[in-house]
Order: structure tokens, then sequence, then C-alpha cells
């Protein structure tokens, strides 16, 4: 069985596994680390270590692509090279988080999960937009819709 570890600087971390839990359900197989004023990298490198060491199969998301908790996170799964199904996604959003942990913790679909990954990051651009009162502004066209001449 798959577990979840989020990573990423400040409170980051503990704030996407609460809107997980929020959404989703809480689950023992999602887990969380900050790198924060709190921790050094060295007790961050530590905290991540064990939790490579204990799930041989884990999918990690980290906040920041080349951020300190994603580099420190790759490198401990390179230097354990412990298992060929652990991953990690970095510069994650709450919709990426929320489509693979559906697959895994509620629809258990555990197999392929590395083209899982994939497809969601593909897909993610359709669950963003950009909006502004401009956006909700009626043109004159539309104002005059309804008159009849």
């Amino acid at each position: 069985m798959y577990n979840i570890l989020i990573v990423g600087h400040g409170n980051f971390a503990s704030g996407m596994k609460s809107a997980v839990d929020l959404l989703l359900g809480a689950s023992d197989r999602v887990h969380c680390q900050n790198l924060s004023q709190d921790i050094t990298h060295e007790k961050f490198e530590e905290i991540v270590g064990e939790y490579i060491n204990k799930y041989d199969q884990l999918v990690v998301f980290a906040d920041l692509l080349g951020g300190a908790p994603s580099q420190i996170t790759t490198r401990k799964i390179v230097e354990a090279n412990k298992s060929k199904e652990q991953f990690i996604v970095s510069g994650i959003s709450l919709s990426v988080i929320i489509d693979i942990a559906t697959n895994l913790l509620i629809l258990n679909e555990e197999k392929n999960i590395s083209e899982k990954i994939n497809e969601s990051l593909n897909n993610v651009r359709s669950t963003m937009a950009v909006m502004s009162l401009i956006d909700f502004e009626e043109t004159e066209d539309e104002d005059n819709e309804g008159d009849m001449i």
C-alpha cells in the first residue's frame, strides 16, 4: 500500500495535509513534514530518511522544484536506492495531491502509479484559472441582447 508524504517550507506541508484530511478524510497513510525555523536541515533529512526507509511504496509531494525539501528528499531517495515505487512530485498544488491521493487511498488504484502521476500533472492546468472583475463586466452587445427594436 502506498503512503503519502507531503514536504515543504514553513507550514506548507501541515497545511496541505490539513486540507487533504478535510476533503478526503483523515488517513494514517498521509504524513507531512515541514521545514521551518524550528527544524534544521539535518533533522529534516533524518526524518525524511525514516519515511523512505519505512515505506517501499511512497509518493512524496514537495512544494517547490529545487527547494530544500525537494532536494533533500530526492537525494535521500536516490541514496537509499530502495524501491522503484518511491516517487517525488515537486511544485505541487492541492488539486494534484487530491487527484493522486483519491486514486491511492479511496479507489485503491495502485497500479501504474507513475502513469497516474504524469496524467494528473498533465491535467492540472485545467484546474487553474485567472479571473478579475473584467471577466464579469457586460459588453455593450450583451446589454442590448434583450432589447427589441
